[in-house]
């Protein structure tokens, strides 16, 4: 039986296509015309606005679908602290990525320009930080990640990372987001809640904004001290060159992992939740099971959602459109 308090996979699905469509349709002309304020439309009218109607249209409960849960200190600085060490690993794997691609043919990777005063500066974190944080977090780690969660906590954090990576609809800007997405999932989870998600979000985009600004600014000093610096083909400084970055590498995986596991289980809170959805399809109340303990936890049936291939054909379709877009701007 479907829990009528979840959107349907199937819901979920036409609504990724839609804005989908509408990104690709609207939303690249209006970015085009100007940057910045296209990038405000699209993500509060083109992916926020039909994530909310949605929701409102269809009488789903908003708080419990996007999880708008309180986040205590202690989350919101390990949550902080997990997007700073993602950044780097992210950042890793999206270059070795463009790399490879770049052996078939010359990538050239679309750029937002950055500020270059401190005025700029706040306009494009709210921009390009905050707006995305808030806008695309409720809905691939609210909405789709909600909906694909009848499939099992892990599968929903798997694959609204990977739609997450596909609504950038270009390959050089997959791998990267993907990744971060799947961090995203599993904060959310964890903590209970979407602001996990909108913290870590905007953090990431903060820290790719604060670095382009002070690239910016001081350009010419940069230059300046490259030029200057001796190049040498030492054996002892071609080692180091590789080894500290690796050795970087390890360390922000080790913390990542550290920090997610102090963030808490992934899993703890399924108890709980198939508690209530057990209770919800029997019409009873929390204060019924605790008096009568009709329910062991462990032989709670599971009830996943009625499954075919058509529910998944909006998908099948962005796919499609995402191999075909890569196909033309990359490789013809």
């Amino acid at each position: 039986m479907e829990d009528r308090n979840k959107p349907s996979i199937f819901e979920t699905n036409l609504l990724y296509l839609f804005a989908g469509l509408l990104l690709l349709i609207v939303g690249s002309r209006v970015q085009l015309r100007e940057i910045y304020s296209g990038l405000l439309i699209t993500e509060y009218i083109l992916i926020l606005l039909p994530v909310l109607l949605f929701l409102k249209i269809r009488r789903y409960p908003i708080n419990k679908v996007l999880r708008l849960n309180r986040i205590s200190f202690k989350e919101i600085i390990l949550v902080i602290g997990i997007t700073v060490f993602t950044y780097p690993i992210a950042v890793f794997f999206q270059s070795i990525f463009v790399l490879l691609l770049s052996q078939f043919k010359e990538m050239t990777p679309t750029v937002v320009p950055m500020p270059y005063d401190g005025f700029q500066y706040l306009i494009s974190f709210f921009v390009i930080a905050i707006s995305p944080g808030i806008c695309e977090e409720i809905m691939f780690r609210g909405i789709i990640m909600d909906s694909y969660e009848r499939l099992g906590r892990k599968k929903s954090v798997i694959i609204s990372a990977l739609l997450f990576g596909m609504f950038h609809f270009t390959l050089l800007n997959y791998v990267g987001p993907a990744i971060l997405g799947f961090v995203f999932g599993l904060m959310v989870y964890k903590t209970n809640s979407i602001y996990a998600g909108i913290i870590g979000h905007t953090v990431n985009n903060g820290i790719a904004l604060t670095i382009g600004y002070f690239i910016n600014k001081y350009q010419h000093q940069i230059d300046s001290i490259i030029s200057d610096s001796p190049m040498t083909l030492e054996t002892t400084s071609v080692i180091r060159q590789t080894l500290v970055p690796f050795l970087f590498l390890i360390l922000c995986f080790y913390m990542v992992k550290l920090m997610l596991r102090s963030l808490g289980p992934l899993e703890a809170k399924d108890h709980e939740v198939e508690l209530q959805e057990a209770l919800y399809f029997e019409g009873l109340s929390d204060d019924d099971y605790k008096m009568e303990h009709i329910y062991d936890y462990q032989e709670l049936p599971h009830r996943p959602e009625n499954l075919n291939s058509l529910k998944y054909l909006p998908l099948l379709t962005v796919f499609i459109i995402f191999i075909l877009l890569n196909w033309l701007n990359h490789f013809l």
